[in-house]
């Protein structure tokens, strides 16, 4: 009962998301939408922000489930805020911004180590070098998806994605080959 009753409070939310600000959205709001009552919802979650977190988490890994490249993850990134668009504005001009901004880092952050530690497996990385390259490809990635979000989402995922593929494309591998303790 509790993961239903989780997506059924995170319905909600986005439903919610889709009308309102996120500082504008109340737990009386959610329960009622949800028809549970107060104590199951603090039963769940601390608060909205409790809840906001986990649904943004359960939303990602709904829509990257089935990617099956670096690059069709972040498309499908780029398609679930833009699917999304009014949820996603609602949170970002919130005080919930900052998880938001978390969301994509971290999403960010899985895709660019996966792809360097794939690139990688013959070079014999110290783990502080592999972290410092997915972290500075995380940054790149994920500050394209917040500019693009500020800015209206005006260009198409598909094109976006395709300008970031072509400008990384073989850099992963040129990027890990630098940090190799015998390069070649």
């Amino acid at each position: 009962m509790a993961p239903s009753t989780k997506q059924a409070l995170a319905a909600s939310l986005k439903k919610l998301l889709e009308k309102k600000n996120l500082d504008d959205i109340t737990v009386k709001e959610l329960v009622e939408d949800c028809e549970v009552n107060r104590q199951t919802f603090y039963y769940h979650f601390q608060d909205i922000y409790d809840l906001l977190h986990w649904f943004l988490d359960n939303e990602t890994n709904q829509a990257l489930k089935n990617s099956t490249s670096w690059h069709d993850s972040l498309l499908r990134a780029f398609y679930y805020a833009r699917d999304n668009q009014l949820a996603v504005y609602h949170v970002l001009r919130s005080t919930g911004r900052n998880y938001l901004d978390v969301q994509f880092y971290n999403l960010a952050r899985h895709i660019t180590y996966g792809v360097i530690c794939e690139c990688s497996q013959q070079l014999g990385l110290a783990e502080k070098d592999l972290s410092f390259l997915a972290d500075f490809y995380m940054y790149a990635l994920a500050g394209l998806m917040l500019d693009w979000m500020f800015n209206d989402m005006k260009e198409e995922p598909e094109a976006l994605v395709g300008r970031i593929v072509r400008l990384l494309d073989g850099e992963f591998q040129r990027s890990a080959r630098k940090f190799a303790p015998n390069p070649g």
